[in-house]
């Protein structure tokens, strides 16, 4: 007999974690996913709620997403659920691949993120101190760390760095006070753990490769699910 999709959410739902998340719950998360592509449990006491149910049904929202070629990532250690799009895909480009940076990004995005991930590892390695880890670090360390790993220059406009700010603080890779400091270079800011599942090994080591750059050794140690 042939079910409506409703009906099968339904009756999967009372197969999957507790049984005790209903389809509306279900319809929650999966566009809280699709708007925000993240779910960190550490993030705030609201996201946690969101993040422990989706646990509780993460087979359905995978094959859900799926059904649409989106991939929903775990980082169990990081307690972090991640989204990413589609992306232009070769052959064999399966669990690895769907690390690396695939959504349609901005260089500029692509060039900080993958500097935040550089600086971060280089904490993991105690080069840089970690407070309940995060690391401080100011824009201008940043901007600092695009130029001398990948020849890149954030944007000048405070407008356009204020944005780009924001952008990766939705990623849940940093995040800032907007303050009256907001957008200039001695602005402070931390860079938080979900950088390391954002920003594979793999795709890190590319990114340094073409910049005559390796990538410091314990980071392997460090991340073993990238």
């Amino acid at each position: 007999m042939l079910q409506s999709i409703a009906q099968f959410i339904e009756q999967r739902l009372s197969t999957e974690g507790a049984g005790n998340i209903k389809p509306a719950r279900f319809g929650e998360l999966a566009g809280r996913l699709m708007a925000g592509g993240v779910l960190w449990r550490d993030y705030s006491r609201p996201e946690a709620a969101l993040y422990d149910d989706a646990v509780q049904c993460e087979q359905l929202l995978r094959e859900w997403f799926s059904c649409i070629g989106f991939v929903l990532v775990h980082d169990t250690d990081a307690r972090l659920l991640r989204l990413y799009p589609p992306g232009e895909s070769g052959a064999g480009d399966e669990e690895d691949g769907v690390r690396k940076l695939r959504a349609r990004l901005s260089r500029d995005f692509v060039a900080a993120v993958i500097a935040l991930r550089f600086l971060y590892t280089e904490a993991l390695t105690g080069r840089r101190p970690l407070v309940d880890e995060r690391l401080a670090i100011s824009l201008e360390e940043l901007s600092q760390s695009v130029v001398s790993l990948l020849a890149h220059r954030l944007p000048v406009s405070v407008t356009e760095r204020m944005a780009l700010l924001r952008d990766l603080r939705k990623h849940r890779v940093v995040h800032f006070i907007e303050g009256d400091d907001a957008g200039d270079m001695q602005m402070g800011l931390a860079v938080l753990r979900p950088v390391m599942s954002f920003v594979s090994d793999e795709a890190l080591e590319d990114a340094l490769r073409l910049a005559g750059r390796d990538l410091p050794s314990a980071a392997h140690e460090e991340e073993g699910t990238a």
